[in-house]
């Protein structure tokens, strides 16, 4: 009779969390969801300030680097390719699992170190290269709207290019 009673409360417990997880995650879906649809809002709104040429939102796209190049006369200064990999590395490394919080000022910190938006560009285009992953994805998922918004305005401050 103990035993049957005592493996009544350990299936009960059991099945207690696992509905509190699957209620966890679904939360964390639709939190996520929320936060994808703020960031295509805040893209929309720079987007819509903005009145055309190279803009902020721009610097995300993986073929900035090239029109930049190909529009611009003048040698424009870029970043080394195991330098812009090396930034991809400290935002990856910045994210951890869903379960631990990330690193958003070490994130930041790789953003306030470019000096313009070709390097961010050329960081887009290495994080994608390294991890197969969009930066905007990975962004959008993880982080808040308005640590988005940070983000956002860090880039937006940066010139479209350098030359030398």
């Amino acid at each position: 009779m103990r035993l049957v009673k005592t493996h009544k409360i350990t299936v009960a417990s059991a099945l207690g969390i696992i509905v509190i997880t699957i209620g966890y995650v679904s939360l964390r879906a639709k939190k996520r969801d929320t936060r994808y649809v703020q960031f295509l809002e805040a893209i929309s709104r720079v987007l819509a300030n903005t009145e055309g040429g190279l803009d902020a939102s721009h610097a995300f796209d993986l073929q900035y680097k090239n029109r930049v190049l190909q529009s611009v006369s003048q040698t424009v200064i870029t970043l080394k390719t195991q330098t812009a990999i090396g930034y991809a590395y400290q935002i990856y490394s910045a994210l951890t699992p869903w379960y631990l919080n990330d690193d958003e000022e070490k994130i930041y910190g790789v953003f306030r170190s470019l000096k313009d938006k070709v390097q961010v560009s050329q960081l887009v285009f290495a994080y994608q290269e390294e991890y197969g992953s969009n930066l905007i994805d990975v962004l959008k998922d993880r982080l808040s709207t308005s640590e988005i918004k940070i983000i956002m305005g860090i880039v937006a401050k940066l010139p479209p290019y350098r030359t030398l």
